[in-house]
């Protein structure tokens, strides 16, 4: 197995760290007993200090420690869905996740009538907030159609890849136009744009 350079074991570090915070934002439940994740997750410095290997959903990750220069340096280089100040956003939403599991957990289940008639209007708010998310949802997919067909009409090769990577970052405008934390579009920016292939490279 080929070793790997400095450069490319930084970038698979932040690469981790990235989805490791995604994660717990999402399955706070899954981390609220780790003291190594809960002790990286106090500050930018401890997060950088992290040295762990972890799996989400079978998919195996690792994190090297690196230091917060050259994390803030690296991450430069990316757009704003991807720089330093958005994965410090992602360390304190997983953060706020773990705590407000940890609240949810200890806090004793009321049963008076106000308390219910609060969990009515929780549960009516989170409808609203569905039906919202629900919309923007429709809207993308209407303006995806239209990109497809657009698409499929082009004939230029170099025209064709424009209107692709235009129809991409469209998608991902309108849905960062959700509330939180349905505008989180790292899954869909994880990987990089569709490429078409030239005509005189042949599928193997």
């Amino acid at each position: 197995m080929r070793t790997m350079t400095k450069r490319e074991l930084i970038d698979h570090s932040i690469e981790s760290i990235f989805r490791l915070l995604i994660d717990i934002g999402r399955s706070p439940d899954a981390y609220a007993e780790n003291e190594q994740i809960l002790n990286a997750l106090k500050s930018q410095g401890s997060l950088c200090s992290l040295d762990m290997e972890f799996s989400i959903r079978d998919e195996q990750f690792a994190i090297s420690p690196i230091s917060l220069n050259t994390l803030k340096k690296r991450l430069t280089e990316h757009n704003a869905d991807r720089n330093f100040q958005y994965l410090d956003r992602l360390r304190t939403n997983a953060q706020g996740a773990i705590n407000k599991f940890a609240l949810e957990l200890t806090a004793p289940k009321k049963r008076s009538r106000s308390a219910l008639v609060d969990q009515v209007e929780e549960l009516k708010a989170s409808i609203s907030s569905l039906q919202a998310v629900n919309m923007v949802l429709i809207q993308a997919l209407e303006v995806n159609r239209r990109d497809l067909i657009t698409i499929a009409d082009t004939a230029s090769t170099g025209l064709r890849q424009k209107r692709i990577n235009d129809a991409i970052n469209r998608i991902i405008k309108i849905l960062g136009l959700n509330p939180t934390p349905f505008d989180d579009v790292t899954l869909l920016t994880m990987k990089k744009h569709l490429q078409l292939v030239p005509h005189d490279q042949t599928t193997r």
